[in-house]
């Protein structure tokens, strides 16, 4: 029987309240699923309803969707995202579970299954990879940038939009384009209104450069140490298909299966969700 969403759930955490969605029931497969970078929660929405004999929470990760938005003196580095979906499994009682992760939040799984291997059961990968490794020569130039870059994005305001179509037309035709439907999808969980107009909610501190990025040897502690069985997802039309540095770099994974399927980025939340949604499945039985 096809899983159905429940209802809205929210975390706290750290002073940040984390908001998702629950879909199943308690007693199946537990999955936290993470979203895109500038998604939300509702990505998921047209594939689960494909699935079942899961318990689902996909999460607004902080700063996206209704979640909190992190304190001016914190960021958006992809490595504090691990202690907050780790809470959140703690406040399920889940001590294993499995991960979906789209883009982002595909990184932020693999990473999840490396710190904490024996918790983790399986580890989908939706068109994300392995975190592109920066050298330690460039550590203090990654910080000045991420100072520079934070302070400016923290001062600025989103764009602000006449009407909730136009809000929607953006993600349409955006760096990543998507599909009518999709983008209105994530508009209904990512749009909000003000007296200036609408405006897609997320913190606009996540267009900032990240202060810290992992060194190929720092990835590798990571990505050896992964004991889950994992299955990553590659779109043929990606505008994000790893280069040849990222390639060699599943090596680190010996057991992960890579498949590849028809459509864009966001294939998960497009025409090709049934199709994402069924190889899912089978990898999780």
């Amino acid at each position: 029987m096809p899983i159905e969403f429940i209802r809205e759930r929210t975390f706290e955490l750290n002073g940040l309240t984390l908001t998702a969605k629950e879909w199943g029931r308690s007693g199946s497969i537990p999955v936290i699923a993470l979203h895109g970078w500038l998604d939300n929660a509702a990505t998921f929405d047209r594939m689960l309803p494909f699935m079942e004999n899961l318990h689902v929470i996909a999460l607004d990760l902080a700063g996206h969707g209704r979640s909190s938005h992190r304190s001016v003196d914190s960021s958006y580095d992809i490595w504090i995202d691990i202690g907050e979906v780790m809470s959140v499994a703690d406040q399920m009682g889940w001590d294993r579970f499995a991960l979906l992760g789209h883009s982002r939040g595909a990184i932020i799984s693999g990473l999840i299954a490396g710190t904490f291997p024996e918790r983790i059961s399986h580890a989908v990968l939706i068109d994300g990879y392995v975190p592109m490794p920066q050298s330690a020569d460039n550590a203090a130039k990654q910080v000045m940038k991420a100072i520079r870059e934070n302070r400016r994005f923290a001062a600025s305001s989103p764009t602000f939009f006449q009407d909730f179509d136009r809000a929607i037309q953006a993600r349409v035709n955006g760096f990543v384009p998507l599909q009518l439907d999709a983008a209105t999808i994530l508009a209904n969980r990512g749009v909000a209104e003000s007296p200036r107009g609408f405006y897609w909610a997320s913190d606009q501190r996540l267009k900032a450069a990240s202060y810290v990025k992992f060194s190929r040897d720092n990835l590798e502690s990571f990505f050896t140490a992964i004991l889950a069985r994992v299955l990553l997802i590659q779109a043929e039309n990606s505008a994000f298909s790893p280069d040849r540095q990222q390639s060699e770099l599943f090596g680190w994974i010996p057991q992960m299966e890579i498949t590849k399927m028809p459509g864009s980025h966001h294939l998960h939340l497009e025409d090709q969700a049934e199709a994402v949604a069924e190889k899912v499945q089978s990898f999780l039985k």
